[in-house]
């Protein structure tokens, strides 16, 4: 059974320990072999890993593509729906008929609620306002700054380049 690139690591990991602590009596040439033939066998894991990444990723990309277009198809079809019903109640409006039913469906106009327009703001009362208040972190400035009161900055750690 073949080894798995995790076992390969603590295995990698624990034979560089091994090999680069002074207390142990091994010669430079027995650690480099050693860590050689290592290499040789964790590297193509690493290497069918990162097939697995691209693999992955180039599946992610088709499904947003598929997304995007479904979600074209979703708005071309909301937004024909909502035409018909425009359409629909003008037809009502115009011929009087605000009740028209049958077996399978009851259409009736219902009267919208009515709607504020604010057309000029400056003359509206007081009275009328709330007021909004929004605090926004600057984390540019922090991380510019190395960090201040109430927060901390840290190594966002390593990412892998697959190319």
């Amino acid at each position: 059974m073949s080894t798995s690139l995790y076992e390969l690591t603590g295995q990698y990991l624990d034979a560089l320990d091994f090999l680069t602590d002074p207390a142990n009596a091994v010669d430079q040439q027995t650690a480099v072999d050693t860590m050689e033939g290592l290499d040789g066998d964790i590297e193509p894991k690493m290497l069918n890993v990162a097939r697995a990444i691209l693999e992955l990723e180039h599946l992610a990309e088709g499904i947003k593509e598929a997304r995007k277009r479904m979600e074209f198809r979703q708005k071309a079809a909301e937004n024909r729906a909502e035409w018909l019903r425009n359409y629909l109640v003008s037809a009502m409006e115009r011929t009087g008929k605000t009740k028209v039913s049958d077996a399978y469906n009851a259409l009736s106009l219902a009267k919208n609620q009515p709607s504020v327009i604010v057309e000029d703001e400056s003359l509206i009362p007081d009275a009328y306002k709330d007021e909004v208040t929004e605090v926004k972190i600057n984390k540019r400035a922090i991380k510019q700054a190395g960090g201040c009161p109430g927060c901390r900055v840290e190594s966002a750690g390593y990412r892998v380049s697959i190319k």
